[in-house]
Parts: structure tokens; C-alpha cells; sequence
């Protein structure tokens, strides 16, 4: 799987925010769920790794992580999608 530095900060963020991040091979896209009391981002590995940032920058959206002190190219993907 070809990871783009973008791809690769917001699965940092997910390490800060104690979200565990899995990519599996399924039908569908995937995205966030919670599981006895720990949270997951389960995505297909078969998405191209826009697709897979788009995932991950729609659901976080709803997390108010925006707040949140970020790097610069996070905070610009969350305001454009805000907007």
C-alpha cells in the first residue's frame, strides 16, 4: 500500500486520539466505529490513498479535531472540507 505523507499525519492523529487504524479487504469503503470501549478506523486497503484520506478527513470532521493543534496540510484538508 502506497502511503502519501498526508495519509500518514492523520494516521498519527488517530495514534494521538487512541484510534486504531486497520485496512483490510472487504466490500464498501469503511470508516470509523467503536468496538467495546475502543475506537477503530477500519478501511479498505484496496482505496487509493486519496480515497482513504477523504475517509479518514470526513469522519475526524465530526471529532472537532480542527480545534486541535495540527500540522499545517492537516489543518488546510479539514478547513476546505468544513466549508
Amino acid at each position: 500500500m502506497k502511503r502519501t505523507a498526508t495519509l500518514t499525519l492523520l494516521e498519527e492523529l488517530c495514534n494521538k486520539l487512541s484510534i486504531i487504524v486497520k485496512y483490510d479487504k472487504f466490500f464498501g469503503k469503511g470508516g470509523y466505529c467503536r468496538l467495546r470501549d475502543k475506537s477503530y478506523f477500519i478501511i479498505n486497503e484496496r482505496l487509493s490513498s486519496e480515497a482513504k484520506e477523504r475517509i479518514f478527513i470526513q469522519e475526524m470532521i465530526t471529532f472537532g479535531v480542527q480545534n486541535m493543534s495540527l500540522p499545517s496540510k492537516l489543518r488546510e484538508l479539514f478547513e476546505k472540507k468544513r466549508h
